[in-house]
């Protein structure tokens, strides 16, 4: 059966076992799909052999790790994911109209912009419209994009430029690394540093797999790429108490200093040659993706205010 009468049987298939074949397809096999959905793996496998011999190919190669999607399995899976997609957004809606500023909105971030550049959007919104309903789940760069393109999340607000095709980029924001140092340490109120001088005292930085971690070890000279940090964490706010300890500088993304509370215990420290690592901030969203009033007011509200530091630094 060629792909268009695979797409036009979809729409009479029940939406209920569409969602079996995302699971399958998520799962890698029946029995972790059907434990989701409470049912036995035989019953599930049933629905889904019934399902196969209704479009006449077969949507799953079954071998001893599990089931894997055919070629008309993937497409299958993409139709139905799109399909599922449109009726929560279709259920989000209703709940929208029914109750006034309502529904619902996924949203992926990367830890790094919690705190001062989402949460001052999130908050404002979530006293404008009492009864929205905001899931925000903290997830890297490459994990945010998975969630995007299975269409686990209405957009994402991360310091990766997305690679996947059907990514857009909606507003974006230069984002550089910098040093956070108490205003009684040595390097206070240099403005610019080197960052063989600043490894050369104690510091903390995020893991080498993040990448602002990436960009600030460029700037480290061949001799020194080997050097590392007294402390290393995966949370923007241990390594600010890092340095508001007056412990040593924190390597921390340049957005993450916005609006921040302990400014008049910190300084900003410029490093030499990090305007040339720029990591990017970019909202982003699946470019099929129908999004819920909720997720369209929220999105609107940090495209629009991206670029204005002062907006978020007031926040």
């Amino acid at each position: 059966m060629g792909r268009s009468k695979i797409v036009g049987a979809l729409p009479r298939l029940p939406l209920e076992v569409l969602r079996y074949v995302v699971l399958i397809a998520e799962n890698g096999s029946a029995v972790a799909a059907a434990q989701t959905v409470n049912m036995t793996p035989s019953s599930l496998s049933r629905k889904i052999g019934l399902l196969e011999h209704e479009l006449g190919v077969p949507l799953f190669a079954r071998h001893s790790r599990g089931m894997r999607p055919t070629g008309a399995g993937e497409l299958v899976v993409e139709a139905a994911r799109q399909m599922l997609a449109r009726m929560e957004r279709l259920a989000s809606d209703i709940d929208d109209a029914d109750a006034m500023g309502g529904g619902s909105v996924k949203v992926c971030v990367s830890q790094a912009l919690v705190e001062h550049i989402l949460m001052p959007r999130v908050l404002h919104l979530a006293q404008r419209y009492p009864n929205m309903k905001i899931d925000l789940n903290v997830a890297a760069g490459r994990q945010a994009e998975r969630a995007l393109v299975e269409d686990k999340a209405d957009f994402a607000l991360i310091i990766t430029v997305p690679r996947h095709p059907d990514i857009e980029i909606v507003a974006e924001r230069s984002n550089h690394v910098v040093a956070l140092v108490n205003r009684a340490h040595p390097l206070s109120g240099r403005g610019r540093v080197d960052v063989a001088e600043l490894v050369g005292m104690p510091f903390a930085a995020l893991p080498p797999t993040y990448s602002s971690r990436v960009a600030f070890n460029t700037l480290l000279p061949d001799a020194l790429r080997g050097v590392q940090p007294q402390l290393t964490a995966n949370s923007i706010a241990a390594l600010k108490a890092y340095a508001l300890a007056g412990l040593g500088a924190a390597v921390v993304p340049e957005l993450t200093v916005w609006g921040d509370g302990a400014s008049e215990q910190l300084a900003v420290v410029e490093l030499i040659g990090a305007d040339a690592t720029d990591t990017r901030m970019c909202l982003c969203r699946r470019s099929s993706r129908i999004l819920s009033t909720a997720a369209q007011r929220l999105l609107g509200d940090l495209a629009a205010s991206l670029m204005d530091k002062a907006a978020f630094a007031a926040a």
